[in-house]
């Protein structure tokens, strides 16, 4: 609870002032996950309640890829009175353990669109499933455990409203049921990567040298 709470906080301090007067006409997407969802990892296929294991850290946040992007970019999220929140650490789940599923259900987040809609080439969004820590060193921390399919502007269409709605119906809801997770590295993989980059850094010292 004292997490949550704290989580809160720091997404209200995230909220982005630039964007808090939000024109009717800006594109917003309808998007949650609720408990009819899976995740298929090694093979095995498990209801999103069995994956997350109660974990009440688990958030969703959409990606977008494509266009110019160069860097990690994901959806802000529409809180009302024409506020945005930054996407980063997306929107808990809630009571998952008790079988609801909380990110979006049942009237789906809004996440505005308006400067994605359009690019060459096309803007694409994945929802992500992730651990959100809070470390009083290095502040809050996103690690993702499972994607979805990635779907491109032009296939969310249906999803895709020029007003806030705030009683779309189930259909014009993106709700991704299916997910995969992403595999940890394994200790051979870590331990590969270590030597690379000790190689590097002693080829770094002897052109130093």
């Amino acid at each position: 609870m004292i997490a949550k709470i704290f989580r809160m906080a720091a997404l209200a301090a995230a909220m982005i002032a630039a964007r808090n007067a939000i024109a009717g006409d800006v594109d917003v997407l309808y998007w949650m996950v609720n408990d009819q969802a899976t995740v298929t990892s090694g093979g095995d296929t498990v209801s999103i309640l069995d994956f997350s294991g109660g974990d009440s850290s688990l958030a969703a946040r959409v990606r977008v890829t494509g266009g110019d992007i160069t860097e990690d970019t994901f959806l802000d999220l529409y809180v009302g009175n024409g506020q945005v929140w930054d996407g980063e650490f997306g929107v808990d789940f809630e009571d998952i353990g008790a079988g609801y599923v909380g990110a979006g259900v049942p009237y789906g987040n809004q996440s505005p669109t308006g400067d994605y809609s359009a690019g060459t080439p096309e803007y694409a969004f994945t929802v992500e499933l992730g651990n959100v820590a809070y470390d009083d060193t290095d502040g809050w921390s996103w690690t993702t455990v499972a994607t979805s399919a990635t779907m491109v502007y032009s296939d969310l269409g249906s999803y895709i409203h020029e007003t806030f709605d705030m009683t779309p119906g189930v259909q014009a809801i993106w709700t991704p049921t299916e997910f995969t997770a992403v595999p940890e590295p394994t200790s051979g993989m870590l331990a590969i990567l270590g030597m690379v980059l000790l190689a590097l850094r002693r080829g770094r010292c002897e052109a130093e040298a």
